[in-house]
């Protein structure tokens, strides 16, 4: 079979007939037969022939992977219209978390920030989370031994429990392998950078006069990475960012902004989309702010080099009077100018399966997975907090402006970042290991029962990070009059805090002030440790209970499923771990075990008769009990949930397939949305401010009530619940053999929608809705007190849309004799026209479908474009393949939230105006191409391949993160556009 048969034999089986592409082969690749080969479709626990699946499904196949030159799962899900690519090597920018470098799989958008509704399985089993919210990471999966990944969008809970209510992904991998296959590969970008090495190794063999086979391979990759964004790309030079043109401040401290009369920000919209980002009152000097206490003359003055006089400082446009956040112009780095594009990772994976024949029809298998996986990045380091005041006294000061001070104190704005870098490293190490007996009897019966072992450990370093209490003595230095040095004034004191010993004061004035002892004081390394285990016992049984009525034999399948699951995150031993900047959050503990039983039945109600030429209705239903305890507080709790799924597929004619399921989903809140446990923010600080709606001209430009806010998990979490709907046809026109059409409707409701909100979000829903207010503190209705922004049950999310396929394979001597060769073709495509979020039935709801600009409410789900396709063309003749993929990003609005002048009712007086609302669109051409040979007797032992992505080095279309805290991490979205333009891999295979 030719490889672009093979390349389009997934989709044809698809779409054509109504089955998940390429399930119903054997190992060899060869299509089983329609009345043999039974296998588990995903979406199913009932053996049948991949021909006859109701679910709308996706599949990649093997072939596919090594015909574009892929060498990681993650490239694949990219290829997938449905899923977003949310956390990926992509999407770092300046975050200093412990999963920098993952990857997840993120079907319809749907994942909140600390959790996941999308289900990763390997050969249709859970695979142990590599994250503490329950994602499993792609890196951790040997790319090199992925026979074909297979993606079930919606409707899974009733095969698979929890975690499906945006769908599956399965990952399966070739266990039949015979023989040795290896790969060495190298790429980078067009630039030089992004350089990646990569190699594996697969071998597998029968043992045992045939009764038993083992495979066993493992793959390396190191991915070296591209630098911070501003500095190695001219489209991020531009450095395009989302201004506020509100309560900005002025040089003078006069006020301006879209509705302030006379000044200079009157008559543009509240907010711009421009370039030349900085981040206000950053600059690697140092800065005065212009805020108070500081006297009015001694604002905007920043240091010259060595720190000993002072210059006027360019302030540039719409600086807020919260003094943080972006502007546009003026002196300073790029706001750009810390975000890695991709981030670094290391990998190693190795994998083992074996399998034995006891007896007739009794089978014992056994898998071993080992993975490893470093990642890093470099981040944004701590200066001083705005609310860090540096006194008149300060010895470092010029006497310039210690005279413009006039006995004032003052806030520092500094860059520190090249003297006191932040690095990020996160390492996991993954263990997996399940042994499991099989076997079959009767005529259609088989059964299966494993265990399951997995463990994850990951362990963060950040070098560099700010600790408050000794930064602030640090930074109040003075002259010992005893010894006429400069020393930390804490230490004069009668009864110095004991923290206090080892001060070095900070010289912050200037470039490369900073005593190496004083960085080692009010700087210091965390760490976090996140340890988790799964253990899960489980078993199924399926057979025909029936021969029915003449259209087929009535199918069942049933079993059970024990997990148990628990994890803690620790810190080190830290003295003080509350008192560092940038922390990653209290530690915390708690296990979750889940019993479940599942019961599933296959009904053919028609064949061959005068209204069908085949219908069947398929329903399952699971019985889940979930049962949480919080390890540190003690608290327990158990919920029940039950889901269900009912589909049918209707041939109502040859080569006319209708289909459609129905379905109750659920997921329970995971590990870190139950657990997560964080410090209050410091009232003041950029995280601890908030409008308060009750103080006269609120909202601001950044807050105008300081405010503590408590972020983290929530214990009371409730279940959430989806149905899900899809609606399909499949068209494979006897007219045009080879030719394939589907498309499927789909709907997912989802309530009690797990969810992150803002401190703000939280005041806002109070002021305007009258909801939440039980979380909000007051000492009286001007000053909040206190914000409580865990985790909430909120509302409901639905996403709509059509999933759409379209398959071509065409044997070109079909056309004229004297052609030879096989051209492929196929297209998938998404069009999502509703993404709905109602945070209560007394809220309007809000319609973010089409948004490609910064995610919402920092993270918790990620809308797209309307319209995302990826095409593919190939061609192939003998050894030779050469496949053409053009990815289509379809144009966007930039924020559903604002209101610009493409847009109905705009006005550049209203608060929600922006410049510009729309996000271009984007194509991208990658090009592949192969060639086996043969060595001595064989055909094509060995295989040369090249990939060129992105081929014209097409630079992402604007479409900011937005401001505020740190800056925005791109001036574009990694999530759907590739900001590493031009790059190539090439590298040659063998087998044997």
């Amino acid at each position: 079979m030719s490889k672009s048969a093979l390349l389009s034999g997934a989709s044809v089986a698809m779409i054509a007939l109504g089955a998940a592409p390429a399930l119903a082969q054997d190992g060899d690749g060869e299509a089983a037969s329609a009345t043999s080969d039974y296998v588990i479709v995903t979406g199913s626990r009932i053996k049948r022939t991949g021909f006859d699946s109701p679910i709308p499904a996706t599949v990649m196949s093997g072939d596919l992977i090594e015909d574009l030159g892929q060498i990681n799962a993650a490239e694949t899900l990219k290829l997938i219209p449905q899923n977003s690519s949310f956390q990926s090597d992509s999407t770092a920018g300046i975050t200093a978390g412990a999963n920098v470098g993952a990857s997840f799989a993120n079907l319809r958008g749907l994942n909140p920030y600390n959790g996941t509704r999308t289900l990763t399985l390997v050969n249709t089993r859970r695979f142990v989370p590599s994250s503490d919210g329950g994602a499993v990471d792609l890196n951790m999966i040997p790319s090199s031994m992925i026979q074909r990944v297979e993606t079930v969008t919606g409707g899974a809970s009733a095969a698979y429990g929890s975690d499906a209510v945006a769908g599956v992904v399965n990952i399966l991998l070739d266990t039949n392998f015979e023989g040795i296959r290896g790969q060495v590969d190298y790429g980078q970008t067009s630039r030089g950078d992004g350089e990646t090495y990569h190699a594996s190794l697969t071998m597998g063999t029968g043992f045992a006069g045939g009764r038993g086979h083992v495979v066993v391979g493992g793959e390396f990759q190191d991915q070296k990475g591209i630098g911070d964004c501003a500095d190695v790309r001219l489209w991020c030079e531009e450095s395009w960012d989302r201004f506020t043109n509100a309560s900005n401040v002025l040089d003078n401290g006069m006020l301006s902004g879209y509705d302030i009369p006379g000044s200079p920000g009157y008559g543009l919209p509240n907010f711009i989309i421009g370039p030349n980002s900085k981040q206000a009152f950053n600059d690697p000097h140092g800065v005065v702010r212009n805020r108070d206490p500081a006297d009015p003359a001694a604002r905007n003055k920043r240091f010259n080099d060595d720190g000993t006089g002072i210059l006027d400082f360019d302030t540039g446009n719409y600086v807020s009077t919260s003094t943080f956040g972006p502007r546009q112009g003026g002196d300073g780095a790029s706001t750009y100018a810390d975000s890695d594009i991709q981030t670094p990772i290391e990998r190693y994976v190795g994998y083992l399966y074996s399998e034995y024949e006891l007896a007739d029809n009794l089978n014992v298998i056994g898998e071993f997975t080992y993975a490893n996986r470093k990642a890093t990045n470099s981040g944004v380091t701590a200066g001083p907090r705005s609310t860090f005041f540096v006194k008149p006294t300060n010895p470092y000061l010029p006497a310039e402006l210690v005279s413009l001070l006039n006995g004032t104190s003052f806030s520092l704005g500094k860059d520190i970042d090249a003297q006191v870098p932040a690095y990020n490293e996160a390492k996991s190490e993954v263990f997996r290991g399940l042994v499991g007996v099989n076997g079959s009897f009767g005529d259609s019966w088989t059964w299966d029962v494993y265990y399951q072992y997995g463990r994850n450990d990951r362990h963060q370093d950040r070098e560099n990070s700010r600790v408050n209490t000794p930064f602030v003595y640090a930074l109040d230095a003075v002259v010992d009059p005893m010894t006429n040095e400069i020393v930390c004034a804490e230490l004069l004191e009668p009864d110095p805090d004991p923290v206090a010993q080892g001060c070095v004061p900070l010289n912050l004035f200037g470039l490369d002030n900073l005593d190496p002892a004083a960085i080692a004081y009010a700087y210091r390394p965390v760490v976090e440790d996140f340890e988790y285990t799964q253990h899960v016992i489980a078993g199924s049984i399926q057979g025909e209970i029936y021969e029915g009525w003449g259209a087929g034999p009535i199918g069942v399948a049933a079993g059970g499923e024990y997990r148990d699951e628990g994890g803690d995150v620790t810190h080190g031993d830290i003295p003080n771990y509350n008192d560092y900047a940038f922390t990653f959050g209290l530690d915390f503990a708690g296990d979750i075990s889940v019993m479940e039983g599942f019961f599933e039945l296959n009904v053919p109600l028609l064949r061959d008769a005068a209204i069908a030429d085949y219908l069947e209705i398929n329903g399952a239903v699971r019985q889940t009990r979930n049962h949480a305890k919080d390890r540190l507080t003690s608290e327990e709790k158990t919920s029940n949930a039950t889901s269900w799924k009912v589909s049918t597929i209707y041939d109502i004619a040859d080569g006319l397939r209708f289909r459609g399921s129905r379905s109750r989903d659920i997921r329970a809140a995971g590990f870190r949305e139950l657990y997560l446990k964080n410090v209050p923010t410091e009232e003041g600080s950029s995280q601890g401010i908030v409008d308060n709606p009750a103080i006269p001209g609120s909202p601001g430009g950044g807050g105008d009530d300081p405010t503590p806010i408590l972020s983290g998990g929530a214990f009371s979490l409730t279940p959430e619940k989806a149905d899900t709907t899809t609606l399909g046809l499949v068209v494979s026109p006897g007219f045009a053999p080879g030719l394939t059409f589907s498309a499927d409707w789909y709907q997912i409701k989802i309530k009690d929608v797990v969810t992150t909100l803002t401190g703000q979000g939280i005041v806002n829903f109070c002021d305007e809705y009258d909801l939440f207010c039980d979380r909000i503190t007051y000492a009286n209705p001007m000053d909040i007190t206190f914000v409580d922004a865990r985790q909430v049950n909120l509302g409901q999310l639905t996403v709509r849309g059509f999933d759409f396929e379209v398959a071509y394979d065409l044997p070109l001597d079909n056309l004229h004799s004297g052609l030879a060769g096989d051209l492929n073709l196929r297209l998938l495509a998404n069009h999502q026209y509703d993404f709905v979020v109602t945070p209560d039935p007394t809220v309007d709801p809000i319609d973010y479908a089409g948004q490609s600009g910064p995610v919402r409410d920092g993270g918790d789900f990620n809308p797209a474009p309307n319209w995302i396709w990826n095409g593919f063309v190939s061609y192939d003749y003998g050894g030779f393949n050469s496949t053409l993929t053009v990815r289509r990003v379809g144009s966007g609005i930039y924020g559903v939230e604002y209101t610009g002048p493409e847009d109905p009712g705009y006005d550049p007086m209203m608060a929600n105006s922006i410049s510009t609302n729309r996000v271009d669109a984007a194509t991208y051409v990658d090009l592949a191409v192969s060639y086996g040979f043969g060595v001595g007797s064989s055909e094509e032992n060995f295989e040369v391949f090249a990939a060129v992505n992105n081929l014209f080095d097409k630079k992402p279309p604007v479409a900011p993160g937005g401001g505020g805290l740190g800056g925005s991490n791109y001036p574009t979205n990694p999530v759907y556009f590739d900001t590493f333009g031009m790059r190539f891999r090439t590298g040659v295979r063998v087998r044997f």
